[in-house]
C-alpha cells in the first residue's frame, strides 16, 4: 500500500464517535430551546384565538340586546354561543343609571366550564322617555 492510498484512506473513513456524540450533544442543546419556544408559539396562538372568539361572542350578545325592541329587564341573563365549534358562555348585565332613561349593559364571556372572563364588553343605551298621554296635556292647557 502507498503513502497516497493511505491517506486516502484516512479521508473516508469519516468521523470519530467521539466527535459524533460531541456535535449531537450541541445540537440537542440548541434544538430544546427551539421546541419550547414554538410550543410557547402554538399555546399563545390557542389563548389568543380563545380570546378573539370570547370577543365576538360578547359582541353578539350585546349587539342582541341592545338592538332588540323588547322592554328592558333589569338584572342577569345568561347563555350559551358556539363560536368555531367552541362553547362560550355569556352573561348579560342590566344595571339602571341616575338617569331613568339610560341603561348599561355589561357582557361577560367564559369558555364553557372555565371561570376566567376571556372578554369582558360594556355599553350604555338610551331608550325614549314615556310619552305623555293627550289627556295629561289637557288638563295642563286648562290650568294656565
Amino acid at each position: 500500500m502507498t503513502l497516497a492510498s493511505k491517506q486516502q484512506s484516512k479521508r473516508q473513513q469519516g468521523f470519530s464517535l467521539v466527535e459524533t456524540v460531541a456535535a449531537l450533544g450541541i445540537l440537542s442543546l440548541a434544538a430544546i430551546p427551539l421546541m419550547q419556544l414554538a410550543t410557547n408559539a402554538v399555546q399563545n396562538t390557542g389563548r389568543l384565538e380563545a380570546r378573539l372568539l370570547a370577543r365576538t361572542t360578547a359582541e353578539n350578545a350585546l349587539t342582541r340586546a341592545v338592538s332588540s325592541r323588547e322592554p328592558i329587564e333589569l338584572g342577569l341573563s345568561e347563555g350559551t354561543e358556539v363560536q368555531m365549534g367552541r362553547p362560550f358562555e355569556w352573561g348579560l348585565i342590566v344595571y339602571p343609571t341616575d338617569r331613568p332613561t339610560l341603561f348599561r349593559f355589561e357582557v361577560n364571556v367564559r369558555e364553557e366550564g372555565r371561570e376566567q372572563v376571556l372578554a369582558r364588553l360594556m355599553t350604555l343605551k338610551a331608550v325614549p322617555a314615556p310619552a305623555q298621554t293627550s289627556d295629561t296635556a289637557d288638563d295642563e292647557e286648562g290650568e294656565e
